[in-house]
């Protein structure tokens, strides 16, 4: 009985032309994916993307791996929303956005942009959990004059089990500020002797 049933497979099988070459795509389609993975995997990395894993390593952030911080890739890029020009760039090896990073790597990360020179910071918690801040840095120029830098930093309180905005703090956005030019400033200056 098995016999039998093999034979009027094999039957409708050659019978069947549409068959065929459905089985012949479903191959071709199969083999063309691992083509695409093995490029995938082999393609080298961006100027961009190796930067930015250095610079995770060299500060320790622990973003994972696949991140789209390190991939960028979106729909949507930071520069995007806040309304960056795709041809405006900086040196991924900036003094000010450098000295930058290393003052708030005390912070959680939540996107970091060498080329368009943007830092975003998560929320952060202090004084035992009542207040947390969020700084967003932007490097406007290489200046290193007040106009170089924008700052602004979000503070919010937790009252009645609930996180409620105070707005930005200006005062300590601007103590930030300060405090990021005159290392920067004192760095370019030691680098120049």
């Amino acid at each position: 009985m098995y016999i039998f049933h093999k034979d009027i497979i094999n039957k409708k099988m050659t019978k069947n032309p549409l068959f065929l070459i459905f089985l012949l795509f479903f191959v071709l389609s199969c083999a063309q994916n691992s083509n695409v993975q093995t490029t995938q995997d082999n393609t080298p990395k961006t100027e961009k993307q190796r930067s930015m894993e250095n610079k995770i390593k060299e500060n320790d952030f622990r973003i994972p791996s696949g991140s789209s911080l390190l991939e960028g890739e979106g729909l949507l890029s930071l520069g995007d929303l806040l309304g960056i020009e795709p041809g405006e760039s900086y040196a991924v090896n900036s003094i000010l956005f450098n000295v930058a990073l290393d003052k708030i790597a005390f912070m959680p990360l939540q996107s970091v942009d060498a080329n368009s020179g943007v830092i975003v910071t998560d929320w952060y918690s202090f004084d035992g959990g009542a207040t947390r801040i969020k700084i967003n840095i932007r490097v406007i120029n290489e200046e290193m004059n007040e106009d170089s830098l924008a700052i602004n930093l979000f503070k919010q309180n937790f009252e009645e089990n609930t996180w409620v905005d105070k707005g930005m703090d200006v005062a300590q956005a601007s103590k930030i500020k300060t405090s990021i030019l005159s290392t920067a400033r004192n760095l370019k200056i030691a680098s120049e002797l």
